[in-house]
Formats: structure tokens, sequence, C-alpha cells
């Protein structure tokens, strides 16, 4: 009995350093971050060739550029990383192009298809971390 007893308090904290490690994959403010990202995207895609079209490019340019410094610094996380570079390479090119009007309703909402189908695909892949 005192074995099982002595095993039971040596698992235990084994097991609570194991979940402990375990969950720093999931980081809630990166999740909310590329979630806002994502609704962004499909908000402004909508607004496309209106007047606030510049602005709303230059927000999402700000947002994808947030994420990716943001997850820059997280440690072991050259993947997600990688991810929020190439979405903020996508929405650079977006507000870059502004700096030559006119600029095509359907090149705008072109590229807002490409940020919310990535943010998509990022958000899918961070909730699979383990928690």
């Amino acid at each position: 009995m005192k074995k099982i007893l002595c095993l039971l308090v040596l698992a235990l904290p084994g097991c609570a350093v194991y979940d402990a490690v375990m969950m720093t994959g999931f980081d809630a403010n990166e999740y909310r971050i590329v979630t806002e990202i994502r609704v962004d995207a499909g908000y402004y895609k909508t607004e496309c060739g209106s007047p606030s079209a510049q602005a709303n490019a230059a927000a999402m340019a700000r947002k994808t550029e947030l994420f990716e410094r943001y997850s820059e610094q997280i440690p072991n996380n050259k993947d997600s990383y990688d991810a929020s570079r190439n979405l903020n390479e996508i929405a650079q090119g977006l507000i870059k192009r502004y700096d030559t009007p006119p600029v095509p309703e359907l090149f705008c909402k072109l590229k807002y298809s490409a940020i919310e189908n990535s943010a998509k695909v990022i958000q899918h892949v961070l909730a699979q971390r383990p928690r």
C-alpha cells in the first residue's frame, strides 16, 4: 500500500508538469488576433470601391503586422510566425497598391478573400494546439 501511495505522489506532480508544458502550445491572444483579422477581412471585402477602402486596407495592414510581431516573440512558434509573416505580406501588398490609384474593386476583393482564407487556415491550426 505504501508503494502505491508513493507512486501516486510521484506520478501526480509529473502529470501536472506535463499538462503545464502542453498548455503552453495554445495562445488565446494569438488566436484572438487572427480571428479579428478574419472577421475584418470579411467586412472590408464588402467595402471595396467605397471611400473607406484605403483606410480599411491600412487598418488591415496594421493588424496583420501586429499579428506577425506578436507571433515572432512566442517561443517554439516558428510555423505560426511564418504563417503570420505570409499573411502580413498579402495585406502589405494591398495597401501598397493604393499608392497608385485607381485600385480595381476586384483586386481589393481578391486580396481580402486571400487574407480571409489564410486567416481561416491559421485559425484552424492554432485551435488544434493542446490546451
